[in-house]
């Protein structure tokens, strides 16, 4: 039940209570996603300083690749400080201000996460199947402008909903039944009809998620006929295994997004606590996985790694 009291500023707390009917258990979460945060604090810290020190490594690819890994620790340093204070201490409350920082940040970041995706399918797409020509499109001035129209994107993508679930009044003290400020929490937690606002944020999913997933899997169906033609077995073998581990990562976000918003539509058919797992999941998975895939696998920053670790190691 709502009550009559509603609150017509914003001085006033949300209360997150983690994840529902696991209040007693819920501790013992917090040893692999304290794992999570570690891994997502260092690496992608890490590979993004190997990135920008390391001379040989100044090549548009690597910018995305820094690109995605700071949108990665963003989301991971918005989400995972408050998600391991909730796991240790309980229920915890959050200002209005805050909650509605939190929830422009998930969701930004993971529009944005994305779009560049979009763009590094695009850049292996040339790289694979137009070699000749890729100095020539994918330059230093194509990344800043695709950075630039991402943002823009993400931007346009994030802001109507956010002001709509700010203009929705509140009563008395707010539970909100999630480990974070998530959107669909935030306003199913109003005692107003909030189907336009959820019918506006679904719809935004479907312009966004969908083209830019069926973008990336076009660029990989492509660039796997390319593979395929190629006649030396040592390349494919190379090329495969570059591919499969950029589409394995973003299988698993689209992935995790679908689920995330299916659990939202139905969320009266699931437990409660499987529709926050997997919205937590949709926003750490890749703060954990990229350095892994893009930056590790990869071969001259691996390297660049190894170098530095040895310098740390001679000293």
């Amino acid at each position: 039940m709502c009550s009559t009291n509603q609150s017509n500023n914003q001085d006033f707390d949300f209360l997150l209570i983690g994840f529902p009917d696991l209040q007693d258990t819920q501790k013992w979460l917090s040893v692999p996603f304290f794992i999570v945060f570690l891994v997502s604090l260092f690496g992608n810290i890490t590979i993004v300083l190997i990135i920008a020190s390391e001379q040989s490594l100044r090549e548009p690819m690597y910018y995305l690749i820094s690109m995605l890994l700071a949108v990665d620790f963003i989301a991971g340093v918005a989400l995972l400080p408050l998600l391991l204070a909730i796991l240790w201490f309980g229920s915890l409350t959050i200002h209005y201000n805050a909650c509605f920082v939190q929830m422009f940040v998930t969701s930004f970041t993971g529009v944005m996460e994305s779009n560049v995706l979009v763009l590094m399918a695009y850049d292996r797409y040339i790289a694979v199947c137009n070699p000749l020509k890729y100095s020539d499109i994918v330059t230093k001035a194509f990344v800043v402008k695709g950075i630039f129209l991402s943002t823009l994107r993400s931007l346009c993508a994030v802001l109507p909903a956010q002001i709509f679930a700010s203009m929705l009044p509140f009563f008395g003290n707010v539970t909100i039944n999630n480990a974070y400020c998530e959107y669909f929490a935030v306003v199913n937690a109003t005692c107003n009809n909030t189907s336009i606002s959820n019918l506006f944020s679904y719809l935004v999913i479907f312009l966004i998620g969908v083209p830019d997933a069926a973008l990336i899997a076009l660029s990989y169906c492509m660039i796997l006929d390319a593979v395929l033609k190629l006649k030396s077995m040592e390349a494919r073998k190379k090329a495969f295994s570059t591919c499969s581990s950029h589409a394995l990562v973003i299988i698993i976000l689209y992935l995790s997004a679908t689920l995330s918003t299916l659990a939202s539509l139905f969320e009266n058919k699931f437990a409660a606590y499987v529709h926050v797992m997997l919205s937590v999941l949709y926003v750490v998975t890749p703060p954990v996985l990229n350095p892994i895939i893009y930056g590790i696998k990869s071969k001259h920053i691996r390297q660049a790694l190894l170098k530095y670790i040895q310098k740390i190691f001679d000293m």
